[in-house]
């Protein structure tokens, strides 16, 4: 008798430890209220310095974060960071202890259909029409200029994923085009893999200019781009039909995180 109660009273015990391991589980899988802080660590050749604009993470900027239990979980940043060089903390509800997050700045509404594949971020947007850059402060259209980063703890630095080309428009208000050979890819939609930045352009997304239209008289803005090696670059200012134009023979690289200064239209040629 006192063996089969032994083994009953183990019996009991075994089963205790399954239901304490999955509640525990089920504890851990729970999402819950977690912070991260964030920052750029590109230095001063990239977004941190634009021109004089010191590029801050504002109140109410959005990250997308992906980990083994969360994918393109919106995280908050309620005060923003004071300056280009400090971070902000960003905060949102997520399944915790997860061994490695990734992050992409900034969060776009538009872009539910992120995905995580391992180490790469899926369905990156890259806008060919930025004409929002003709209307904000700085000059450039958040959603085009992807950031991305990954840790193993709880701070994100961010790496820039695009390079950008600044143009002056110094003259009446006009349409912007920057254009390369139709068989390369400036802008469109990406896969981003976050072991180094590289973006693979998607079959049949991709498209070989950017733009901005009604930049006004006197307006600075930055047109973000996929890195890469290009030919037959021509940058386009179109005032009234009458067109102004530079363009580069041979190639032109573009590499991520760098500003290239295509000048002021007020010298392009007619």
């Amino acid at each position: 008798m006192k063996k089969y109660i032994l083994m009953a009273v183990a019996g009991m015990l075994a089963l205790s430890s399954c239901s304490n391991d999955d509640n525990e589980q089920t504890v851990q899988n729970t999402p819950q209220l977690m912070t991260f802080t964030a920052g750029f660590g590109d230095g001063a050749q990239t977004r941190a310095t634009l021109s004089g604009y010191n590029v801050t993470f504002d109140a109410g900027d959005k990250i997308s974060v992906f980990s083994a239990n969360n994918n393109n979980v919106t995280f908050t940043t309620a005060a923003g960071s004071p300056s280009a060089t400090e971070s902000a903390t960003f905060t949102g509800t997520a399944t915790a202890g997860d061994p490695t997050y990734y992050a992409i700045y900034p969060y776009d509404k538009d872009q539910d259909d992120y995905v995580r594949d391992g180490t790469t971020i899926k369905n990156v947007l890259i806008e060919p029409d930025q004409s929002d850059a003709s209307t904000t402060a700085c000059g450039w259209e958040k959603e085009s200029a992807i950031a991305y980063a990954t840790t193993t703890g709880s701070s994100f630095t961010f790496h820039n994923a695009c390079a950008l080309l600044k143009i002056t428009n110094g003259r009446d208000m006009g349409d912007i085009w920057i254009e390369v050979n139709d068989e390369e890819v400036l802008t469109g939609t990406f896969d981003l893999n976050t072991n180094d930045g590289s973006l693979a352009v998607q079959e049949g997304w991709g498209d070989y200019c950017v733009h901005a239209d009604y930049v006004p008289n006197n307006k600075t803005i930055y047109l973000a781009v996929a890195p890469g090696t290009y030919t037959d670059f021509k940058a386009t200012c179109n005032i009234n039909n009458t067109e102004y134009t530079k363009s580069k023979t041979g190639s032109v690289t573009f590499q991520a995180g760098y500003i290239y200064d295509l000048g002021n239209t007020s010298a392009w040629g007619n």
